[in-house]
């Protein structure tokens, strides 16, 4: 998978959408489990998404 760069908006409520072409790129379905992990120095400076099929 090539790099995909893509913005989205949080919403008032905290939620972010992600976009129709990166859940396609992963095939990311309703109701799908997802990790999300959050790294780097002081002030989180990445989130990572990851497709999950059960949790720890």
């Amino acid at each position: 998978m090539a790099l995909m760069r893509v913005f989205a908006t949080m919403e008032k409520d905290g939620r972010i959408s992600i976009p129709a072409n990166i859940r396609r790129e992963i095939d990311l379905k309703e109701g799908q489990l997802v990790e999300i992990k959050v790294s780097g120095p002081n002030r989180a400076q990445h989130i990572v998404i990851h497709k999950r099929k059960a949790a720890r």
